[in-house]
């Protein structure tokens, strides 16, 4: 069975037979809302990587406390999958960002295209950013990962190229291009740090736009005949990097001790 999973901050010192006190940020969650009784089991992760399993020993709703089974420290993905998402009306760009944690995102850029409907206006940009977090946070969770995606800052226009680093593969996903996401993909370097996918708004990327990724080596890329909406293309396109990527094979079957 799949325990829940529940964001702590600090973790440290964490290691089995010990015992972890959380206040009401997990307690509020797991005992309050999940009604989780002593006896149950559960996980907590830091955001970076750290997961604890272990078992309470005490539970209350603003408080509980776990007694530590197992400590597991999980590596970085290499390369890391990265989504430049364009904003979009009507909490497409949330949705897309929602689907991608749960697909296995790394990091996620905001940014307002030149044909982006939706904005940041600067008063409202600490709210905006911080709805984001709280969606990434969120998705973390259901998808019960160890990690939260890095949310970047918010980029504008073609500006966007600011977000590519050296070693990074930079896939611009068009409906115009002529390549398919997995020739694309195949064009990587064997030692590429990220892999970086750019989803434009619901009027496309402009043509500005596709000549500033292009002139840092990016590659157009479409991901079938059919067009997909803001909300759908990101995710899309990281399931298919995963699975071309090997990580959602079958594990290499065990050898026959009987030969």
């Amino acid at each position: 069975m799949t325990l829940p999973v529940y964001l702590a901050a600090d973790l440290a010192g964490a290691a089995p037979g010990a015992r972890l006190d959380c206040g009401p940020e997990v307690a509020g969650h797991a005992v309050r809302v999940r009604r989780m009784r002593v006896g149950e089991s559960l996980q907590l992760v830091d955001g970076r990587g750290l997961r604890i399993t272990g078992t309470l020993v005490e539970a209350a709703p603003d408080a509980l406390t776990l007694e530590v089974a197992a400590v597991a420290r999980e590596p970085e993905p290499d390369p890391a999958l990265i989504l430049i998402q364009a904003l979009a009306k009507q909490d497409r760009d949330l949705q897309a960002i929602e689907a991608a944690t749960e697909v296995g995102v790394d990091g996620v850029v905001p940014w307002a295209a030149q044909r982006s409907i939706a904005d940041w206006p600067a008063k409202k940009h600490a709210k905006m950013a911080q709805k984001w977090e709280n969606t990434l946070r969120a998705a973390t969770l259901q998808a019960r990962r160890s990690r939260v995606p890095a949310l970047e800052e918010l980029r504008r226009g073609t500006s966007l190229v600011e977000a590519i680093l050296p070693g990074d593969h930079v896939l611009v996903l068009h409906e115009e291009a002529e390549a398919h996401l997995p020739t694309g993909l195949a064009q990587a370097p064997r030692d590429a740090r990220r892999i970086v996918l750019v989803v434009g708004p619901e009027g496309g990327i402009a043509p500005e736009e596709i000549a500033a990724c292009t002139a840092t080596g990016a590659v157009p890329v479409r991901l079938g005949d059919t067009v997909l909406r803001a909300s759908s293309a990101g995710p899309v396109g990281l399931a298919l990097c995963q699975t071309l990527l090997g990580r959602w094979a079958d594990p290499p079957a065990a050898p026959d001790p009987n030969g």
